[in-house]
């Protein structure tokens, strides 16, 4: 199984310089838990909700003001579509990764979650007779 037949397509990014509470805002309308973040030499982080949560909100910063380059988690790591889901699986466990940004010909096409590889395992296990 390749990475292109279990990562999300709804993957959705934001510049470096925008602000948390934009970036919140896109995650709510868009019903998703974490943006690809792009700066002058492509992807250069992930946050999410989380990333959000613990830091701008908890340490009292004015989300309107905030940019998500301060709270965001820096990885530069992709994935091509058509990796293997073991390798990409491997990425994720060896990297301590949440989610891999998904690249093909230099543009975001989706975004692998360690839920979606650890929810597909679990699907394949229950279906496995034992």
């Amino acid at each position: 199984m390749d990475v292109s037949e279990l990562m999300n397509t709804d993957a959705h990014s934001v510049d470096v310089e925008t602000s948390i509470a934009n970036a919140a805002q896109l995650m709510k309308d868009r019903g998703i838990s974490c943006l690809v973040v792009l700066g002058e030499d492509g992807i250069e982080g992930i946050i999410t909700d989380r990333d959000m949560a613990l830091g701008c909100l908890i340490e009292g910063h004015m989300a309107s003001e905030c940019q998500v380059a301060e709270h965001m988690t820096a990885q530069t790591q992709t994935v091509a579509p058509d990796l293997h889901l073991g390798d990409a699986s491997i990425m994720i466990i060896d990297q301590d990764f949440d989610n891999l940004p998904v690249v093909q010909n230099d543009i975001l096409v989706g975004i692998l979650s360690s839920d979606d590889i650890f929810q597909a395992i679990d699907r394949e296990m229950t279906l496995s007779p034992v």
